[in-house]
């Protein structure tokens, strides 16, 4: 079977697509992933080797302007509607012809698309074919999925198509991080989430702290945010975590590909407790950890707690602030509005032990979730 996955081209949305990817490799799958030719080179290293990249549309800079020159609306800080027409509306039309003469090229079978991703759906429609949606973490709220299939289905008419309701939605989400007001609208397949791996791992030298029995901290703020503020936001964090007295290892994003800050960031250097590293698989570094400190990214999150590991975290955008107020509700985080804050959230976490056992709770319970093999099984063997 070719099973073809669609993604907006953006880390967040495409690695924890990986191991259903993975997965289906696996199961002697030809798998394909359809996103901006603008991102081959920056995912394929972190793709199964055999996985193929079907280039179509243009990267989210160029539809969220489009989208911002439609609306007039300031798409860093976005209304539900504003985030319908960024991947509804601009992102399916600068994209959606080249998407659909791809597919058809590639004899795709079945279809696999993230919650943001609006031309997988088209895609399967125009092809003909069944499609499943891939959830990245708690489940968008009804007003912003809403929005993107209410642009959506502009392009639907225009196109002379139905829109066809996913077969199941693929939920990586445990019930202790979900909204408790959700109400799926198709079939759910739970699914194991797992921090993102590469095929082999990266060669990271980091020696060894002065003291063994000091906490060590990852401070990490993601794939996305890499704007000046954001970044001088991520220094400051690491800043006062360090000041809590534990070691900190901090990576600043998937802009930085050395293993110290920009230039402009003076503050951002290596100390006898502070180790900077450059964009490494979220894998390798929670190895090292034992509380995490970041924006509320859900590769992130759902990444730290399958390890059983407490957060602390400072949304600064998109659906951060969504992300980490249900960490904060199920009791594994605490969640800050400013750098200064982060020290004493820092403190009360590594010393109330009860932030630690409810993460490790939530590990149970993700580790009984099936995993991407099992449902790869169940959703290519219908």
């Amino acid at each position: 079977m070719k099973v073809l996955f669609s993604a907006t081209p953006a880390y967040g949305h495409i690695l924890p697509l990986v191991p259903l990817m993975q997965a289906a490799v696996d199961a002697g799958h030809t798998v394909g992933l359809l996103s901006s030719a603008g991102f081959r080179t920056a995912i394929t290293g972190e793709l199964p080797g055999n996985v193929e990249f079907l280039q179509a549309g243009v990267m989210p800079d160029r539809f969220s302007q489009e989208a911002a020159d439609r609306t007039g609306a300031d798409v860093f800080h976005p209304t539900p509607c504003v985030i319908g027409e960024i991947f509804g509306g601009a992102r399916v039309d600068l994209a959606v012809d080249e998407s659909v003469e791809r597919a058809l090229g590639w004899h795709a079978d079945l279809v696999i698309a993230e919650p943001f991703d609006a031309l997988g759906p088209i895609v399967a429609a125009r092809l003909g074919i069944p499609w499943h949606r891939a959830g990245l973490g708690p489940a968008l709220p009804a007003i912003i999925t809403e929005e993107i299939d209410r642009a959506a289905a502009i392009r639907y008419r225009r196109l002379a198509l139905n829109p066809v309701a996913p077969a199941s939605y693929l939920d990586p989400c445990p019930p202790q991080l979900q909204d408790p007001g959700w109400t799926p609208a198709t079939a759910v397949r739970p699914i194991r989430p797992q921090a993102h791996r590469r095929p082999a791992d990266v060669v990271l030298e980091l020696p060894d702290f002065d003291a063994a029995e000091r906490p060590t901290v990852l401070v990490t703020f993601g794939t996305i945010f890499s704007d000046p503020d954001t970044l001088a936001a991520a220094v400051a964090a690491v800043a006062a975590v360090a000041d809590t007295g534990v070691d900190v290892i901090a990576t600043l994003g998937a802009s930085l590909r050395h293993p110290t800050a920009p230039r402009q960031h003076t503050a951002a250097t290596d100390s006898a407790r502070v180790r900077y590293v450059p964009f490494v698989p979220l894998a390798q570094l929670l190895d090292r950890a034992d509380l995490v400190v970041g924006a509320g990214g859900v590769g992130t999150i759902l990444g730290a707690l399958a390890r059983g590991l407490p957060m602390v975290l400072w949304p600064q955008g998109a659906d951060q602030p969504i992300n980490a107020a249900r960490a904060a509700a199920s009791g594994t985080a605490l969640t800050v509005d400013s750098a200064p804050a982060i020290s004493a959230a820092v403190t009360k976490v590594l010393d109330n032990s009860a932030y630690r056992d409810r993460a490790r709770e939530v590990a149970d319970e993700i580790a009984q979730r099936p995993a991407p093999a099992t449902v790869i099984t169940e959703i290519t063997n219908p």
